[in-house]
């Protein structure tokens, strides 16, 4: 339309928390994503659909999207993760149900601020069918609504950024009885990280980069069930993340982090192969990650 304001269409991936949009390994301390945008916003996420983007001519900094896309597929849920393997990211999308996002952006001195939000559909189906499975249909039947808030400074060799994120299911008894997936009524997440470039230190315009970082995240994916749902300790989870991130050049990073996880007791009624059988489930491990990325 014009350089303030612009429409995509097609597959796309919509403004939804930090790592969505800028998802190569070159934008992330860290071997992994954020858990918290893995499992509850489930980056990388793209959908078909039409998005408007644009910037505010009267406030300086702000911007704004505001995007109609295919809705979920509630049959495809899994417990433990989420809304995730409901994706259709533009593979068999059925457009039996649609949804809409949007974005508030702020962009003021060295921090962006943003909320963002998603509400629609997950029964992906037709009419008949969602009504043999006691399903809500239409448009945004057997909704879904996430909600998320987060901010990033970055000056000075010295980055910070936090994010808090809910998803409601307000229909997932429905789902539980068409399904038998244990889907929750809601589920909620929030991380922070702080990280340092030490090459600040003894030169200020490098274009290098090794930043030292730490990062705490906790997500409770069974955070409200409904009656025919079954709790799980197991899915309250925190992670401890610490280590470096080294970018030599341009579009190219070296990383090693060491990773603490702690979660809640298993429920032993989920437990099939119960101890001496299976292996004994310990609710803290740590691990040891080194990778190299690039971005293309």
């Amino acid at each position: 339309m014009n350089k303030d304001i612009y429409l995509v269409t097609g597959l796309f991936t919509p403004r939804i928390g930090i790592i969505n949009e800028n998802h190569l390994p070159t934008t992330f301390n860290g071997n992994d994503r954020p858990f918290v945008e893995t499992f509850l916003i489930p980056a990388t996420w793209r959908e078909l659909g039409v998005c408007l983007y644009g910037k505010s001519n009267k406030i300086t900094g702000l911007n704004y999207s505001l995007g109609l896309v295919n809705g979920l597929n509630s049959g495809s849920f899994e417990y433990g993760t989420g809304i995730r393997e409901g994706r259709f990211e533009g593979r068999n999308a059925s457009a039996s149900n649609i949804a809409i996002t949007g974005s508030l952006l702020y962009y003021i001195n060295h921090f962006r601020i943003q909320a963002s939000g998603y509400y629609g559909g997950s029964a992906g189906l037709t009419k008949r069918e969602a009504d043999s499975l006691q399903l809500s249909y239409g448009a945004f039947g057997t909704p879904v609504m996430l909600t998320e808030a987060d901010i990033q400074y970055n000056h000075n060799g010295f980055e910070f950024r936090a994010l808090a994120t809910m998803v409601q299911i307000s229909e997932a008894d429905k789902i539980n009885l068409a399904y038998a997936n244990n889907t929750p009524n809601e589920m909620i997440g929030a991380y922070g990280e702080i990280g340092y470039n030490l090459l600040h230190l003894f030169k200020k315009d490098t274009q290098k980069n090794l930043t030292l970082f730490g990062r705490y995240e906790y997500l409770d994916l069974n955070y409200k069930i409904p009656e025919n749902g079954i709790t799980n300790d197991l899915l309250k989870k925190s992670f401890l993340i610490g280590g470096l991130t080294y970018q030599p050049i341009k579009g190219v990073t070296v990383k090693a982090d060491y990773v603490f996880r702690t979660t809640g007791e298993p429920n032993p009624a989920l437990i099939v192969n119960p101890f001496p059988q299976a292996l004994p489930y310990y609710k803290t491990n740590g691990f040891f990650n080194l990778g190299i990325g690039y971005s293309f």
